[in-house]
């Protein structure tokens, strides 16, 4: 086990990176074993004693 127990998919819809549509984040959530987020540049993810916080003023989603 990593750091913390889910994976990130970053620069959802960011024009510099084309490949990361939210299409491409459900394949990719799909292909991968845990939790993910997929979150634009406008999210961060905190974690404080084992807690996990989305704080966004943008686009994110999780995937179980």
């Amino acid at each position: 086990m990593g750091i913390v127990d889910f994976s990130i998919f970053p620069h959802l819809d960011n024009l510099l990176c084309p490949e990361n549509t939210m299409a491409g984040a459900e394949k990719w959530a799909a292909e991968i074993a845990g939790p993910a987020y997929a979150i634009d540049d406008e999210t961060a993810i905190t974690v404080t004693d084992g807690t996990v916080d989305v704080v966004s003023e943008g686009q994110w989603k999780l995937f179980l």
